[in-house]
């Protein structure tokens, strides 16, 4: 085994972990938000215990751009009296980054999110702030959000963890649904779908959002899960 294919970690003392990949969604035990793809599991049968690569090994201090007079670091929860995840809105249960000078909290996953995606010919960025309505809510604000150059398309972070939350985490009310094959997403953009031109190419742009969004707030925005999320989108 490598440096990193296993490793000790102090949420876990029992056991150490190993590094695995699955293709079903499993619940990271150290931020409580859904995962998929490369993670450190227990691989003792008695355990059931998973965390994203990033919550396994952290960044140690880091300046986010949005931010840049803060220093966060990696908690096992957020501190009392501290608000909510400055990316998506959201209250964190459980690891996330804190800055101690202004109190802002972000979950591990926000903080890895790209400043810039691609589509084709369009480039997308990350904003802190935008004045038109998400494509998905049809509200402004709810932290930050993905803006087209052309100022088209505009997705919150935060629609995109609730479109996740929707499908995946309240399917039944129970757990074992997390142990499960991603679903087909067509629902989720159907409102997207357009059959031909312009409107049809503007689709395509809110499918590379959901798909490269998606992927890195489940843990692993690698070209693999981009790619299976992408699948799942296209139409049946």
């Amino acid at each position: 085994m490598t440096k990193f294919d296993e490793i000790p970690h102090p949420s876990h003392p029992e056991h150490k972990l190993e590094q695995s990949w699955t293709g079903k969604l499993f619940m990271c035990n150290g931020c409580n938000e859904p995962g998929i793809g490369s993670h450190y599991t227990c691989p003792q049968s008695s355990c059931s215990f998973d965390l994203h690569v990033h919550c396994a090994i952290p960044l140690g201090l880091f300046h986010h751009p949005f931010q840049r007079g803060c220093s966060f670091q990696l908690l096992p929860s957020p501190p009392e009296n501290t608000g909510s995840c400055n990316a998506c809105g959201e209250k964190g249960t459980g690891f996330v980054y804190h800055c101690k000078g202004c109190k802002s909290n972000l979950h591990p996953c926000c903080a890895k999110l790209p400043m810039k995606l691609e589509a084709g010919d369009v480039n997308l960025y990350l904003y802190e702030k935008v004045k038109k309505s998400c494509q998905e809510c049809g509200y402004k604000g709810k932290g930050w959000s993905y803006r087209s150059v052309d100022k088209k398309c505009y997705l919150h972070v935060a629609c995109a963890k609730k479109l996740i939350a929707e499908k995946w985490l309240h399917g039944s009310g129970h757990g074992d649904d997390l142990q499960t094959t991603i679903p087909n997403l067509n629902n989720m953009i159907q409102k997207y779908h357009q059959p031909k031109g312009k409107l049809k190419r503007f689709a395509e742009i809110v499918r590379l959002v959901l798909q490269t969004v998606i992927s890195t707030l489940l843990g692993d925005p690698t070209a693999l899960i981009a790619g299976t999320v992408k699948l799942l989108l296209t139409d049946d």
